[in-house]
């Protein structure tokens, strides 16, 4: 089976949702991530649900809000609520960041981790980006941007950007992660250490169509989702935006080998 290539709806966060969704499906995509944030547009189960049957273009992951999101709950009630979310809507995955530098994995991983796992979907946690050299906060942050902090965390998310700006081998986070590895953000990058660019496919340093071909032959069982940064699609421009949407789309599925 080919793996779905989607977008998330973070890529172009300055539009809303319907006008974003319309754009996934003209464009092509086999799938929607919704980022899920303050607007309760991305959380409403019943308005979700309309946008997905309305453009035709299903929902296959839901993304944690990265700061408060419309609910207005803690980041570990939250987890568990979207788990309880993506449950009822049968969204396959669950995007998750791990907890913020000085508080433990471990404690995090056997509470509300687990809990969300508990609720019968994928939790997948994501690799995060290493901070500039020189950040205090680095020896406390144990579990965040090398592949082998992500070892005892179960399934994950691994983010090329991430990598990129971690200066880790993105090859190599492959290899490591495969077993555990069950969605992908997919973005370029320069590799320059702290700056988290997302970048179109094709115009950075990372070795993307290597990775995808990896990918499309080790039996990936998830989805590869586009998040990039609204400047680089051409934002404000729609006709510009299109054709980069279907540009990184035709990208991708030529190095996943589908094309």
């Amino acid at each position: 089976m080919a793996v779905p290539v989607v977008f998330s709806t973070g890529s172009l966060y300055p539009f809303g949702l319907e006008r974003v969704y319309a754009w996934i499906s003209e464009a092509g995509y086999d799938g929607v991530e919704i980022m899920m944030d303050e607007r309760w547009d991305t959380h409403q189960e019943v308005y979700l649900k309309g946008l997905a049957e309305r453009h035709g273009v299903p929902i296959l992951a839901l993304h944690l809000p990265l700061y408060r999101g419309a609910w207005g709950l803690g980041p570990e009630e939250t987890l568990v609520r979207v788990a309880r979310l993506a449950r009822s809507m049968e969204v396959p995955v669950v995007v998750a960041h791990p907890p913020p530098p000085g508080r433990p994995l471990e404690r995090w991983s056997a509470g509300p981790l687990r809990e969300a796992r508990d609720q019968g979907v994928v939790v997948a946690v994501e690799n995060m980006p290493r901070s500039r050299a020189g950040s205090t906060f680095m020896v406390r942050r144990k579990s965040c941007y090398l592949p082998e902090h992500l070892a005892d965390v179960g399934d994950v998310t691994l983010d090329t950007s991430h990598a990129g700006a971690s200066k880790v081998d993105l090859l190599r986070a492959h290899s490591v992660l495969t077993s555990q590895l069950r969605h992908v953000h997919l973005s370029d990058s320069n590799l320059q250490v702290g700056r988290d660019e997302h970048r179109l496919p094709g115009k950075g340093r990372l070795p993307l169509k290597p990775f995808l071909a990896a990918l499309g032959v080790s039996g990936y069982p998830g989805a590869v989702s586009l998040e990039l940064k609204p400047w680089p699609l051409g934002t404000p421009d729609p006709e510009v935006i299109l054709e980069r949407m279907r540009a990184a789309l035709r990208f991708t599925r030529e190095g996943l080998g589908t094309i």
